[in-house]
């Protein structure tokens, strides 16, 4: 009778065959962990949100523009007010059916456009100033940070924001936007955000007290950090 091999026997023989060469069955097999990284960190976080709250140029800029707005607003109002009063004397004392309250009328109705023409023209005209403040001051933190990055050597540097760490349960709306935080941990030595600042500082020379006493960064530390006494300036 001819011996037939089944397809059960062949898989055995092969579970058989992978023990003898590796020690054991191969579904018993795991991916070996990676241990950590050896050599400096080249990697730094920026909150680029506290500098933009701490810029020593931004806000005084945003500030100056509010103002301008508010003084344009006020004289659109006053504006406003005197073209509704007129429009109330013309219909108090004119006959509508005359030639002179068409006039008026007509008059009215054009300043009206026009007011309204002048008050969309200041909207664009703010809000392209404060785009052009906020572009400016975005492009001096990207420069600040190049600066950074260049002193320490690193080659890469990432937005996070530390407002995300502050969750509230009280707070739903603080909770939604910590849990959607990119970095889940960092070591505070790669956080640059101070350094970035005050190289914004100096470059204004505005530069607190307490900025200047640091404005002179140290080599980076064996893994890659700032560490140590400031001994020479950031160029």
């Amino acid at each position: 009778m001819p011996f037939r091999m089944t397809t059960a026997t062949i898989a055995l023989m092969g579970i058989c065959a992978a023990q003898s060469v590796f020690g054991q069955a191969p579904q018993a097999q795991q991916a070996q962990p990676v241990g950590p990284k050896n050599g400096p960190s080249s990697i730094a976080l920026v909150d680029v949100g506290h500098i933009l709250k701490n810029h020593p140029t931004m806000n005084k800029e945003m500030e100056g523009i509010k103002a301008e707005m508010t003084k344009a607003q006020e004289e659109i109002e006053t504006r406003r007010k005197s073209l509704l009063a007129e429009t109330e004397m013309v219909q108090k004392n004119y006959d509508t059916n005359t030639a002179d309250f068409k006039q008026k009328q007509e008059q009215l109705i054009s300043q009206e456009s026009k007011l309204r023409v002048d008050f969309m023209g200041k909207e664009k005209e703010f809000a392209e100033m404060q785009a052009g403040v906020i572009y400016r001051s975005y492009q001096s933190i990207n420069k600040a940070i190049e600066v950074v990055a260049n002193h320490y050597k690193y080659d890469l540097v990432l937005r996070y924001s530390k407002e995300q760490d502050q969750m509230d349960p009280k707070k739903p709306q603080s909770v939604n936007f910590g849990i959607q935080r990119d970095v889940l941990f960092l070591n505070p030595q790669i956080d640059v955000t101070e350094l970035v600042l005050n190289v914004l500082n100096n470059s204004v020379g505005a530069a607190p007290a307490a900025a200047a006493a640091t404005n002179t960064p140290a080599p980076r530390s064996a893994n890659g950090t700032p560490n140590g006494t400031p001994n020479r300036p950031i160029r």
